[in-house]
């Protein structure tokens, strides 16, 4: 994180991102389709349902668990910048994550034995970078893409369409600090199965600069904590029972980064570290944590 001149009040910040997230929220809600009633898994070839495909693209490489089933997820954030922004103009950014998941389920309750499927998930999008000022920054965004599991020959539409806004400015002389939030309306279809969300997560970062240097970068030792509401559930399909839906999630992190951000092989990242997400309907997971989320 970057120190700013500029000190905008934060109030119209917190103001604009609520108009910002009360609209888009309400267009899309306004179009979210009612996910079709639980079923009961009883077949082996029927584990790719039990796959959160969207959930699984944006968690970040680390593992997850809700119920009976656990994900053991590895991210690229690959991204690339079009086109810078600056007071003139807007940025526009190229973003293809590419993301294997790893899910193990226990399905001895129907005599199936323990079963795994592997998936691989790409999904292209852009973001338009609109810089209001020096320290707040509105990001509307869309991605589209695939995921495949290649175990049991199934497939998935992944897409997301929302907006991110973040204000960063520094409390006092030597804490860095930041605000941001994000609205998305997400989900994906698989065969039969299809899932949809609305989703708005609100979250704070702190950085404290250290007397130290990492590759010639001045040391932060930092943590946030990020919360997230889901507005009409997030959606596990488990073997034999119904649906685990979780309606929001928490996630606390504890990292060590530099003040200006490393890249490497088109992946971007300011800080590395551990988050701990917990959530309802029994929802945990750690994760690999590379950057503030906004």
């Amino acid at each position: 994180m970057a120190r700013l001149a500029v000190r905008p009040g934060p109030l119209l910040a917190v103001g604009f991102s609520f108009v910002l997230a009360v609209e888009l929220l309400r267009a899309c809600t306004a179009h979210a389709q009612t996910p079709p009633d639980p079923v009961v898994l009883q077949q082996s070839q029927e584990v790719d349902r039990l796959f959160n495909w969207y959930y699984a693209s944006v968690y970040g490489t680390g593992y997850y668990k809700i119920g009976e089933e656990s994900v053991a997820v590895l991210r690229l954030p690959f991204a690339r910048t079009l086109r810078q922004a600056t007071d003139e103009q807007w940025g526009l950014r190229l973003t293809l994550p590419v993301t294997g998941a790893f899910a193990n389920f226990d399905l001895r309750e129907f005599d199936l034995g323990r079963v795994s499927t592997s998936g691989v998930s790409i999904v292209p999008g852009l973001e338009v970078v609109i810089p209001l000022s020096p320290a707040w920054t509105v990001k509307p965004l869309a991605s589209l893409g695939l995921g495949r599991d290649f175990q049991h020959d199934s497939s998935a539409v992944i897409y997301s369409v929302g907006a991110t806004t973040v204000y960063q400015e520094p409390i006092g002389d030597s804490v860095l600090s930041a605000v941001g939030a994000k609205l998305v309306y997400a989900g994906y279809q698989s065969g039969g199965t299809e899932s949809d969300l609305a989703a708005l997560s609100v979250g704070g970062d702190l950085g404290f600069p250290l007397k130290m240097e990492i590759s010639g970068r001045q040391a932060v030792l930092g943590t946030q904590l990020i919360g997230t509401v889901y507005f009409n559930n997030l959606d596990f399909l488990m073997p034999g029972s119904p649906r685990e839906k979780v309606s929001h999630e928490v996630e606390v992190a504890l990292t060590l980064g530099a003040r200006r951000p490393f890249e490497v092989l088109g992946i971007g990242f300011d800080r590395f570290g551990l988050g701990y997400r917990w959530g309802s309907d029994g929802l945990r997971g750690v994760r690999l944590v590379g950057s503030f989320p906004f």
